[in-house]
């Protein structure tokens, strides 16, 4: 049988490795911290002061992330039966919003892509727009299939 202390240092390493990914994909590190200890709750969620002792971090930082991730719908607060503290938990089924809005991105930069190639001369600028243009218009196409597929997966 693992030990307690086995357990919890696993469960950390794997909390800071969530937290490193989802700063990957663009997550500040707090926001990420936070977000990847909720992600590992036992529980429905965590209080604030659940938060603060487990990352070791402010409640002013548990504050901040929170108003980020609330505002985005990726977490929501909530309230406990005799409990004074808020408590959070992560909102289902946002994953592919956030992909979605991520792709949305896609379309942006090949847009800037286009109008630049409009006012540049140089051909070397030229080659290295079209060929942003290009692969950014590629992915673009690619994500709305992807996008597509996804929701009628999730349909089901």
């Amino acid at each position: 049988m693992e030990k307690a202390s086995e357990r919890e240092k696993r469960r950390t390493a794997m909390l800071d490795r969530l937290a490193a990914v989802l700063e990957q994909v663009g997550f500040p590190h707090g926001m990420a911290k936070v977000y990847a200890a909720l992600t590992l709750a036992d529980s429905e969620g965590l209080s604030t002061g659940e938060l603060v002792e487990e990352l070791g971090i402010s409640k002013a930082s548990v504050s901040n992330a929170m108003q980020f991730l609330v505002g985005t719908d990726l977490v929501e607060r909530y309230r406990v039966r005799g409990s004074r503290e808020a408590h959070y938990r992560i909102l289902k089924g946002r994953w592919g919003d956030i992909l979605a809005r991520k792709f949305a991105a896609t379309s942006y930069v090949r847009s800037v892509a286009e109008d630049a190639m409009t006012v540049v001369e140089s051909p070397a600028a030229r080659e290295r727009l079209e060929e942003m243009r290009d692969v950014y218009a590629f992915f673009e196409q690619e994500f709305e299939s992807i996008m597509q597929r996804f929701n009628e997966r999730t349909r089901r």
